[in-house]
């Protein structure tokens, strides 16, 4: 029997220091990625045991590496895998599709506009739905250049201070989406004022997500470490108005 590592329904810190991960769990980042390309889901940890040849001491630690560095999501105090960045194990409003017909769900908006670093020279479709209104807003990319947008005045939306993020990766997740308009963000916020926050173009969303998207497949990398104010900086840098935040 493994130890859980935060009680039932808590989080654990997450992303709060940066480590260097040991073999196996490399090894097991590798294969949920390949897993969800191929099958556009999440596999259960038998499967994991089985095809890697670990015991279940070597998963189960494996595993929290990773969940350390948010490079998986459980559902909070279980052993069931809800996100692998940017995939999402659980069906939502996200959705990216690669032109030969493969599926998957993105974890949140942002991961939505990662996804298809994931698929060399591949054209994906990305279709959303809006929060305000459950209208579709759907856009194409191809190998990080947007090719279409519809409708055109979509936005993307973050309603959680990026301070707050690691409290509660369930609730962070929900609440970065697309929205079909400004005036749509308006009215949402009017309705759910916790979730006010800050906006910007889906093609400025493509631009914020490029540094993560570039480093997806570097499975070497040590794991991710929190920065405070380095995303408002980053957004601003790009000209989005973060003044919500401040």
């Amino acid at each position: 029997m493994h130890r859980f590592h935060n009680p039932y329904g808590q989080y654990g810190p997450t992303s709060a220091d940066r480590f260097e991960f040991t073999e196996d769990a490399k090894r097991v980042r590798k294969y949920l990625y390949e897993y969800f390309l191929a099958h556009g889901m999440s596999p259960d940890l038998a499967t994991i045991l089985e095809d890697l040849q670990l015991d279940q001491e070597q998963t189960w630690e494996a595993l929290h590496q990773l969940e350390r560095a948010n490079f998986v999501v459980f559902v909070p105090g279980t052993e069931d895998i809800l996100k692998v960045p940017p995939f999402s194990a659980v069906p939502n409003r996200h959705t990216v599709t690669a032109e030969d017909g493969r599926k998957w769900y993105a974890g949140c908006a942002g991961e939505a506009t990662t996804l298809n670093a994931f698929l060399p020279e591949v054209r994906v479709t990305i279709r959303s739905t809006c929060p305000d209104c459950w209208q579709p807003v759907v856009f194409e990319a191809r190998d990080r250049e947007l090719l279409s947008v519809h409708p055109e005045d979509a936005v993307v939306h973050i309603g959680t201070h990026p301070k707050d993020f690691r409290n509660d990766w369930i609730v962070t997740c929900d609440s970065i989406n697309f929205f079909c308009s400004p005036e749509h963000v308006a009215e949402w916020e009017d309705a759910v004022p916790e979730r006010k926050g800050v906006m910007f173009p889906i093609r400025m969303g493509m631009k914020w997500t490029e540094g993560t998207a570039r480093v997806r497949l570097d499975y070497d990398r040590p794991a991710n470490q929190y920065v405070p104010g380095a995303m408002e900086k980053s957004l601003q840098a790009l000209g989005a108005n973060i003044s919500a935040w401040q």
